[in-house]
């Protein structure tokens, strides 16, 4: 079975700009920044080699984010914390010679996150094998094989471990990306309780209605937290087909709901604030907040 590198090129392209960046001293009081792009492609180069020849990798993907972002269209929070943030001198550049060198792919209005997840759960039947190379946890959201080079982990979640996760980041949240979950609960103390009550929606709800939270943000933080995976974007029509909703609502009902996303996303080449409400989207599904009775854990 031939292999498949799905590499987030958003990372390799901060961290070799990262590598080459020197700050230098002319003045008691004169600094500037420099960046040697020359020692920032050969790291690159470096590291993919170094994952080809590690994962016996026989082709690859590279993948880059869109400045644009369909989260931030339902919540104009999701990475608000990052602006203004100063990055390396060199990324754009890097970014740019990515796609020169080795060829990238970047769709309209998704993270480069979002892409991999995709490209990973694509036609389960497939004959290749597809390893997600990255370093972002979120990855641990979506079943298939990843591997962190930070720190030179493979995990292989299945799909329950993928859907556990997710509703794990839901309770917990991801203050790096701007969403946060229920106050006061981490990871540990999300684990644990998903473990003790069931993997449900119903489970989430109970912690959030003991903060006197509601559903649409469950819902909103359930967005945020969860990578997209096959069938949730029409790369030709360049919009959303679905977002993750609770395995309890109703088929007809996740369609209509859908529709109301599909509303605030619009179509996903559009300016990122074109449609962006003030305050954030306030979802409102008209299905039952009652789960079915059952004796097994569910996931969603």
């Amino acid at each position: 079975m031939k292999t498949m590198m799905l590499i987030d090129a958003d990372v390799l392209a901060f961290q070799g700009a990262a590598v080459c960046q020197k700050a230098v001293q002319w003045e008691d009081d004169l600094w500037t920044v420099h960046a040697d792009l020359a020692v920032a492609k050969a790291w690159i180069v470096d590291r993919i080699e170094t994952f080809r020849e590690k994962l016996e990798a026989d082709s690859m993907v590279l993948a880059l984010s869109d400045p644009k972002n369909f989260r931030r269209k339902l919540n104009p929070l999701y990475k608000a914390n990052r602006k203004g943030v100063f990055k390396p001198i060199g990324l754009r550049p890097l970014k740019e010679w990515l796609n020169e060198e080795y060829g990238t792919v970047q769709w309209p209005n998704l993270e480069a996150d979002d892409v991999l997840s995709i490209l990973a759960t694509e036609r389960p039947n497939r004959s290749d094998r597809r390893i997600i190379v990255s370093i972002d946890k979120d990855f641990k959201g979506v079943p298939g094989m990843y591997y962190d080079f930070n720190k030179d982990e493979m995990h292989e979640p299945s799909v329950d471990d993928a859907d556990r996760f997710h509703l794990e980041q839901v309770v917990s949240g991801d203050s790096t990306d701007g969403y946060y979950g229920v106050p006061g609960i981490g990871t540990v103390r999300a684990r644990r309780w998903l473990e003790q009550n069931g993997y449900t929606w119903a489970s989430v709800m109970k912690l959030y209605e003991e903060k006197g939270l509601t559903e649409d943000e469950a819902l909103m933080n359930a967005w945020m937290a969860r990578l997209l995976r096959k069938d949730e974007y029409n790369i030709k029509r360049k919009e959303l087909t679905y977002l993750w909703m609770p395995a309890h609502y109703p088929p007809a009902e996740k369609r209509k709901y859908s529709k109301v996303v599909r509303s605030v996303t619009g179509t996903l080449d559009e300016d990122d604030s074109a449609l962006s409400p003030q305050p954030h989207f306030s979802p409102s599904p008209s299905v039952s907040k009652t789960e079915p009775p059952t004796t097994e854990t569910t996931i969603g």
